[in-house]
């Protein structure tokens, strides 16, 4: 039997952990590709995916009709063929900007091709919905903690604008450069978040373009924020500086960046929290493209990284190949974007874009804040900076005189009234009149009355911030932290539910979809031996002096995936290491899940299960978890463990 379909062995044990039955439909697809002039990483990973894929297809939070995906269809399509086709011949690049360098034409304009998305039932449940939900279901894993994470969602914001497009010719999508608000005293009173732009910042959104959105959530329920989120953080401009320090993708791109602050998602992180907090929609995973803000934020991700790649072609480095190496199957280069019809992953670092758009500099002092309204934006003399106006700012600088129009719910020309009182009044708070509360006052961040009667948005997968600015830890979060340390790594948990290493690196897909107590973990040996003939891999290894030993849980009686690694000397001979995986707990009936652990080049460890006290016995890694005694995990929560524990599984690593 090839080294790809281990031989089976059923353990009679009365330990908690025992080997377990590979389901036939796995057997028969390894059994199938045995002829197959592929590696047997390749052939695993491949029916291990077609696998988990049959079995949750019903499960998928993605709720989209045929005619839905035959509107995507065609979006997708038009995208490949300009691709293709602007790839030769020179062609007029449409400009992106930041919004609020934007004229009022440009910037009405996008906000009506953005509403009328959200009105158009061509689909269901509309176009703008349609688009959002796309960000669910296996994009959880495939678009985030990965090198497709920057390639997944510049297909995602070139959809979105193609589909603006159609509704206002010209329009094209701005980004929100979130570090202008960084460097305000108190970010949450940003123009940007009143009814000229996006609305409020707190609460059930009941002003501004999006007011008073219903989203396709289960239960339905109103767009709402949480500005600013608790342990969040807008992007430092100074941390951010980390990022172009860099050369490669690798270097600033989930799992290989050396740091968070050299990591490009790990900013991005931070800014969904900020703006979603405990229970705003850009908080969580499947919910945030509900809230265009998202868009927009995503659209400054990806200005960063053309400035990244801009960088990459002074030293003479090929951005469309520079794809980093990794061993996750979401993130391979060849795969299936999710979502995204005929496109792959290495597809998205193609320069096809750089000749359908191009981006216009962020604001500067140095281009007077791209000439953004000087109620918008202004340059800091002592912060060498442009900085976001607040909405108090803006009425000091009779930023009213200026714009002709607002948002309530509907686009609404600005009395002249309100012109003249803020025009006369700078320290007053301003109510343009309209409702007996003060509900829709240009001042009122947050209609409480609104926020209360009207259910916040169920977020099973929240968003973590991995740098955290100091101004939110002051804020109530509804999370409990707590860690285990490993041999080499520090998992942190949170009851956001996303394991995070917080030493050199982490894990790219850590993911368990059940509460924190449901969370268990149990040792694993990992035993790593030099081949006697090396190959040119192994060269390649020597290099680099180390590499990494990945292991990984799916779930089989549940959802989930669990991955961690270790780094090798390469010189040992061999070596002898202890990790941990995580599996839901069996706390009634019990836990099915496969294991498998494999090298930085994608060749597989052999499992071995314990088969008596100091026994191993080559087994497949399918494994099942029962209540029985003696314990084989611990809480990871509690911190109690068992530094005497006996791995029930072992992995032996030749390279």
């Amino acid at each position: 039997m090839t080294s790809y379909f281990l031989l089976l062995f059923l353990i009679p044990a009365s330990a908690l952990i025992m080997e377990d039955i590979v389901p036939p439909m796995l057997e028969e697809c390894y059994s199938a590709q045995i002829a197959k002039n592929v590696t047997a990483y390749d052939v695993q990973t491949s029916c291990l995916e077609s696998f988990l894929g049959q079995m949750y297809k019903n499960s998928s939070t993605t709720r989209l009709g045929k005619y839905a995906f035959a509107w995507l269809d065609t979006i997708g399509r038009d995208i490949h063929i300009r691709l293709r086709r602007q790839s030769k011949g020179n062609h007029k690049l449409r400009v992106r900007k930041e919004i609020r360098t934007l004229s009022e034409n440009e910037r009405e304009d996008f906000l009506d091709a953005v509403r009328a998305l959200k009105n158009d039932k061509s689909v269901s449940p509309n176009q703008y919905d349609v688009i959002a939900l796309i960000h669910q279901g296996d994009t959880e894993f495939s678009a985030h903690g990965g090198p497709n994470f920057v390639s997944w969602h510049r297909y995602y914001c070139l959809m979105f604008e193609d589909a603006l497009r159609k509704k206002k010719r010209g329009v094209t999508l701005p980004y929100w450069d979130s570090t202008l608000e960084f460097l305000m005293k108190k970010p949450e009173d940003s123009i940007l978040f009143t009814k000229i732009f996006l609305g409020n910042p707190k609460g059930v959104v009941f002003s501004g373009p999006f007011a008073f959105w219903k989203t396709p959530t289960k239960p339905q329920s109103l767009l709402r924020r949480d500005i600013p989120g608790a342990f969040s953080s807008l992007i430092n401009p100074q941390t951010l500086q980390q990022v172009f320090k860099k050369k490669y993708h690798r270097e600033i791109l989930t799992p290989t960046a050396g740091s968070d602050e050299a990591n490009l998602e790990a900013h991005h992180d931070g800014v969904h929290v900020w703006v979603g907090g405990a229970d705003g929609h850009m908080g969580g995973v499947y919910t945030s493209p509900m809230d265009p803000v998202f868009f927009l934020h995503h659209c400054f991700i990806d200005y960063l990284w053309e400035k990244f790649r801009q960088r990459q072609k002074r030293f003479g480095i090929n951005s469309e190949t520079d794809y980093p190496p990794t061993t996750d199957p979401y993130h391979l280069p060849n795969r299936p974007m999710d979502g995204l019809g005929l496109h792959t992953n290495i597809d998205g670092y193609s320069n096809s874009f750089s000749r359908i758009y191009r981006y216009a500099d962020a604001p500067t002092c140095k281009n007077k804040c791209g000439r953004a309204h000087k109620g918008f934006l202004f340059c800091d003399s002592k912060k060498k900076a442009c900085v976001a106006r607040s909405r108090y700012d803006f009425r000091r600088q009779n930023g009213f005189t200026s714009v002709r129009n607002w948002y309530m719910g509907t686009k609404t020309k600005i009395p002249e009234s309100v012109k003249t009182l803020a025009k006369s009044s700078a320290g007053v708070t301003l109510n343009d009149g309209i409702g007996s509360d003060g509900a829709s006052g240009f001042d009122l961040k947050e209609n409480k009355q609104q926020s209360t009667a009207n259910r916040a948005p169920t977020l099973t997968r929240k968003f973590t911030a991995r740098l955290v600015d100091p101004r939110t830890r002051g804020r109530q979060r509804r999370s409990i932290d707590s860690s285990f340390v490993g041999n080499n790594v520090k998992i942190v948990f949170d009851i956001n539910l996303h394991p995070r290493q917080e030493m050199k690196s982490y894990s790219s897909s850590n993911w368990i979809p059940n509460d924190l107590d449901n969370w268990a973990i149990s040792p694993i040996a990992i035993i790593t031996k030099k081949a006697r003939n090396g190959t040119p891999e192994h060269s390649r290894l020597k290099n680099k002096g180390t590499f990494n030993i990945t292991f990984q849980t799916d779930g089989f009686s549940y959802r989930g995936r669990h991955m961690e690694y270790i780094t090798v000397d390469e010189r040992t001979l061999t070596s002898e290491s202890v990790g941990s995986i995580g599996f839901e707990k069996p706390v009634s009936g019990e836990t099915k899940a496969y294991v498998r652990a494999y090298d930085s080049y994608g060749k597989l460890c052999q499992p071995s299960c314990l088969v008596s006290q100091s026994t191993y016995k080559e087994c497949s890694g399918m494994i099942k978890v029962t209540s029985d005694y003696p314990r084989m995990y611990f809480d990871s929560y509690n911190g109690n463990s068992d530094s005497n524990m006996k791995p029930f599984l072992k992995f032996i690593c030749v390279n």
